[in-house]
């Protein structure tokens, strides 16, 4: 497992105590712990707000993606590894996303543990 790798990963909701499987981006690897940034498709009908908080990836072929896809940058999730279902990657960013996402992140202070 590395950093900027893509997982199907049991993601919990915000909002409650359910949870949802979906790609997760690893962006820390903590002991027997992740930190993952959770991967969406939605994005047409999410308010400005929302929007801000998404980096779309540019090469989601290449990473692994079904669809055009965006990071949500609003939180991270620190997760068990067990959590995750397919034990390889689907994916991982290129050089062009993870620099992306990297300015995004630092432009739009977006960020929250």
């Amino acid at each position: 497992m590395e950093q900027m790798e893509l997982y199907i990963v049991n993601v919990p909701f915000d909002e409650n105590n359910n949870s949802k499987v979906r790609p997760a981006l690893v962006v820390e690897i903590k002991g027997k712990y992740i930190t993952i940034f959770k991967i969406t498709n939605q994005y047409i009908n999410k308010s400005k707000n929302i929007k801000q908080a998404y980096y779309p990836i540019i090469d989601w072929i290449i990473a692994g993606l079904k669809q055009a896809s965006y990071v949500d940058t609003h939180r991270t999730y620190n997760i068990r590894k067990t959590a995750i279902f397919k034990k390889q990657p689907i994916g991982k960013l290129t050089s062009t996303d993870v620099l992306g996402l990297y300015h995004f992140i630092q432009k739009n202070h977006s960020f929250k543990k």
